[in-house]
């Protein structure tokens, strides 16, 4: 199953895209993003994981007390742009800065040479791979570019998840209202002190 997680004030009944950039932590990663862009063809991205939590930040955000709520959505089946997950952590720090890896970006090259070699004992296909080619666009497609824990969508439909969880019974009273099938709704309440 793929999960996308959304805060509630941004889920509507059917097709959505992602959330303002704002309301997920700033214009900071704006570059990664549009970087990716490049590559899959459409920007922004609507992110979504094999993880309930690890990924998508479930539990960390619906742990927030005075968070309006994050509603993690459940799919069987995501046709999508894959993306490893470890690897494009990797990749954002540099790309924040500056959003690319060309020939001319030497201090984005350098930076990834020296995560890549940090990383050695994790990463040691990509890291050979890197090793042999010195061709980022090889790396890429071989260990970035790949259907492994995440995939990006240009829009999702809401309300084909055949699993959706909230945290308590007021977030799924509004997400009924909104049109969502109850039975597919389920109350995890991660609140802390629950």
């Amino acid at each position: 199953m793929y999960y996308h997680a959304r805060p509630l004030q941004f889920v509507t009944y059917g097709k959505v895209g992602p959330p303002p950039v704002d309301a997920l932590g700033g214009t900071r990663w704006e570059n990664p993003y549009r970087w990716l862009g490049e590559h899959c063809g459409f920007f922004p991205q609507v992110w979504l994981s094999r993880s309930r939590s690890r990924i998508t930040g479930y539990r960390r955000w619906a742990n927030q007390p005075d968070s309006l709520g994050l509603i993690l959505f459940g799919f069987e089946s995501i046709q999508g742009f894959g993306l490893d997950y470890d690897f494009w952590e990797l990749l954002l720090t540099p790309l924040s800065r500056t959003g690319d890896f060309t020939e001319q970006n030497h201090h984005n090259r350098q930076m990834l040479d020296d995560q890549l070699r940090f990383h050695e004992g994790e990463l040691s296909p990509l890291l050979t791979t890197w090793n042999e080619t010195r061709d980022l666009d090889q790396v890429f497609k071989k260990h970035l570019f790949i259907k492994n824990d995440q995939v990006v969508v240009p829009t999702l439909n809401l309300k084909t998840a055949k699993e959706i969880i909230c945290r308590d019974e007021s977030e799924k009273k509004h997400l009924r209202k909104l049109g969502f099938i109850e039975d597919r709704i389920t109350i995890r309440n991660t609140r802390p002190g629950n």
